[in-house]
């Protein structure tokens, strides 16, 4: 069957590829797919969403020719090629646009990581009750959310970020290594890595034993990471994020999926996460009754990890977070034992071969 797949960041898109590995078990698979460099091997690659993939309101008008030129695409392809099954992993503002157009033209509608209705934008709800055959949220407490919200078709068959890690927890011994993670996006990293780096370099100075790595993502260019680090050379730059988290005492992150990685590996750390100005602002607006941002808080219904949003994302907060932690031992042990805990509630591995399973019971 002629399939097409649309991811918009690299988590995303690394959840794509498991599960196109396992739908290829269960048939025959023809697929098509809006991706970067991981997919583009595995599927006939028709855009690259880092073209679109942006943070914040603002930003957003830069790139909407470009959005609407790729939309306009991907509808011609799944009309050219006879898609029978679309695919859509998060990305809400560009997938329930396709999601409205495949269901219209009789295509089966999967969307795999529902867009975050339980935060903004409910109304959003119904549009996946519309224009979907299947919904696959990968939160825990979305499972209870859909139910009551009368979404028929959602199923919750865990994380799948159980399968990528499985095999990855404790391989390493722990080191004294902070790890930095402003981002994946290069307006991520540009809003976030100031205070994380000044952080870094009050803690550098106070304290002598530790190593500081900046995981910087392997498809950004490399002269944005020169650009960035000027003034602090102490900073060491990898790009194999899991191996840093498994061997590192503490870290800095922005939230985001990189949170919830982090916790598996027991990871005591600081959230942080800035945007524009007129971003945040209209984010005041439009997210209503959620008490937290960073996902380890938000699937276990309490503040285990500090955040610090916006104006409080200080390189002085960061450190007194750092020295609350570092400074206590006991409350350090208590955090990385709760983060670890996650495991329990994200799902039994291996979680995509029943996605798999339930996609191809739609054909």
């Amino acid at each position: 069957m002629n399939t097409l797949i649309i991811t918009g960041e690299r988590s995303a898109e690394n959840y794509a590829s498991l599960l196109i590995d396992e739908l290829n078990k269960l048939g025959s698979f023809t697929f098509y797919s809006i991706c970067s460099d991981i997919l583009d091997k595995k599927t006939t690659k028709i855009g690259d969403y880092r073209d679109i993939s942006i943070i914040g309101a603002k930003e957003a008008l830069g790139i909407l020719k470009k959005a609407l030129n790729l939309l306009s695409k991907v509808k011609n392809t799944i009309k050219k090629e006879g898609i029978g099954l679309v695919i859509l992993l998060d990305f809400p503002e560009f997938n329930l646009n396709i999601a409205r157009f495949a269901k219209k033209i009789g295509a089966r509608v999967v969307y795999y990581i529902t867009p975050q209705v339980w935060a903004w934008r409910r109304y959003r709800i119904k549009k996946l009750n519309r224009y979907t055959d299947l919904t696959i949220p990968i939160l825990p407490f979305e499972k209870t959310f859909f139910r009551c919200k009368g979404l028929a078709n959602a199923k919750f068959l865990g994380h799948p970020i159980v399968d990528i890690l499985h095999n990855k927890v404790g391989i390493h011994k722990k080191e004294n290594i902070i790890l930095l993670m402003p981002g994946s996006r290069k307006s991520e990293i540009e809003f976030n890595y100031r205070p994380m780096f000044e952080a870094a370099k009050t803690i550098h100075d106070r304290y002598g034993q530790f190593e500081f790595v900046w995981i910087f993502p392997k498809h950004l260019d490399p002269d944005l990471a020169k650009r960035l680090k000027k003034g602090y050379e102490f900073i060491h730059i990898e790009n194999e994020p899991h191996i840093f988290m498994d061997k590192a005492y503490y870290g800095i992150l922005k939230s985001g999926t990189t949170t919830l990685e982090a916790s598996l590996f027991g990871l005591p750390m600081t959230v942080i996460y800035r945007l524009s100005k007129l971003s945040y602002r209209l984010g005041r607006v439009l997210i209503r009754n959620i008490n937290y941002i960073s996902l380890p808080n938000l699937i276990l219904n309490r503040g285990v990890v500090k955040e610090l949003i916006e104006d409080e994302a200080t390189a002085n907060n960061i450190v007194e977070d750092f020295e609350r932690i570092h400074s206590n031992p006991q409350l350090k042990n208590s955090m990385s034992e709760e983060l670890k805990g996650l495991w329990q509630i994200l799902g039994q591995y291996p979680i995509t071969p029943r996605i798999a399973q339930q996609i191809a019971q739609l054909l």
